[in-house]
């Protein structure tokens, strides 16, 4: 735990640079258009390549804004979950983060 913060916090794993270790405490639900998707809040930290829950990777898929979100959300849920993927999303800032199981990580040679 690191000192300055509560531990129901999500923690940033330092050792592997951009990744982050969700909190199992810190997950809650998203619903959207009739989908429940885990959803954690992480505010002004900075955004990771990859988050790691459960002892699965999460690597980034795409971000949108806060602000009507909603209209396209279920359509990119819809889409990654056909392809056998699992969704997480992240809210950091005033965006959302999409991220999801079996993505090629960007940068990775396809």
């Amino acid at each position: 735990m690191l000192l300055n913060q509560p531990p129901a916090t999500a923690t940033l794993n330092l050792g592997m640079e951009g990744v982050i270790e969700v909190n199992p405490l810190r997950l809650k639900t998203l619903y959207a258009n009739g989908l429940e998707l885990p959803y954690v809040e992480f505010g002004s930290a900075e955004p990771a390549l990859k988050l790691v829950h459960g002892g699965e990777d999460y690597w980034y898929v795409r971000t949108l804004p806060l602000k009507g979100y909603g209209a396209v959300l279920p359509r990119y849920i819809r889409e990654l979950e056909a392809e056998g993927k699992k969704p997480v999303l992240a809210r950091f800032f005033d965006r959302i983060y999409i991220y999801a199981t079996g993505v090629t990580p960007i940068g990775a040679k396809k």
